[in-house]
């Protein structure tokens, strides 16, 4: 894990996109590409490297070239975040770690421990992820000075790349909420029923492996339960009429963490179940 590491060299996330489609629009030299986009060469160099360090773009030659989507998915903006997700999600095999699975890693971490808010200046906190990436994950990213570990600059930046994903949700200042915009859930719910469910429905279980492999690291708590930022979103879905959780099946209840009874999620639910529309 010696490539460049990617919460060095991501400040602005916004900058991703405009670059992605330029290339895809054809300009694929440095030079072609300030000029389509009119950001300045700091700001290419920035996007150029985030968008390699998360598989989107490659160089052959000296050029340029994307890396498709691998979902058709009507809005653009959505695609791209789940595209970089999905990429994301290729980084983070256990004991193969990939550089960039910090991203993903981290994002792992505050699930995993019932963080529904956290601050991006917080020292407690990176410091304690940086420890779990070591002690629980045996991930130790490198660089040529050698081992890197979090500090306030890098949890900051990688708070600024979770919150353009839709992972996060900044309040105020350095204040985040975390859970995953509800329509990447809805529109992953919707692909992985069509790759790995039967008339309109997957099992939970089934789901939260493809989402595993797909998009995002979500295991359930200690006491089997969808946690919580996941589960506030799944019950949004449903309350909405997108979604029902039903019985389906002999396959293991899975319920929602800290949710309320709700019609549309059966008492012994095991399944998602896509309303059409």
């Amino acid at each position: 894990m010696s490539e460049g590491y990617i919460l060095n060299a991501l400040q602005t996330p916004a900058l991703l996109r405009p670059v992605y489609e330029s290339v895809q629009d054809g300009n694929v030299t440095q030079t072609e590409i300030e000029d389509d986009t009119g950001l300045d060469d700091n700001a290419v160099k920035q996007a150029t490297d985030g968008l390699r360090y998360v598989r989107l773009l490659g160089t052959e030659e000296g050029e340029y070239y994307i890396v498709d989507p691998p979902w058709a998915i009507d809005d653009p903006e959505l695609a791209f975040r789940m595209s970089i997700l999905h990429s994301l999600a290729g980084e983070c095999t256990p004991g193969n770690w990939g550089t960039q699975a910090v991203v993903l890693l981290n994002y792992q971490y505050l699930l995993e421990h019932d963080m529904q808010y956290f601050e991006s200046n917080d020292e407690v906190l990176y410091d304690a992820i940086n420890m779990w990436h070591r002690d629980e994950k045996s991930y130790v990213p490198t660089s040529s000075q050698g081992e890197i570990d979090l500090n306030e600059n890098k949890f900051v930046n990688w708070a600024r790349i979770v919150n353009y994903l839709g992972l996060v949700h900044k309040a105020r200042g350095r204040e985040h909420t975390v859970y995953p915009d509800p329509e990447i859930i809805a529109t992953s719910i919707s692909i992985a029923v069509d790759e790995n469910g039967n008339d309109g429905r997957i099992g939970i279980s089934e789901y939260l492996r493809w989402l595993r492999e797909n998009l995002l690291p979500v295991e359930l708590t200690s006491g089997g339960e969808i946690p919580a930022p996941l589960a506030r979103v799944l019950y949004n879905l449903v309350r909405d009429g997108r979604l029902r959780i039903v019985e389906y099946g002999d396959a293991e209840t899975i319920s929602l963490a800290r949710t309320p009874k709700c019609d549309g999620i059966a008492t012994e639910a095991n399944t998602l179940e896509v309303v059409a529309e």
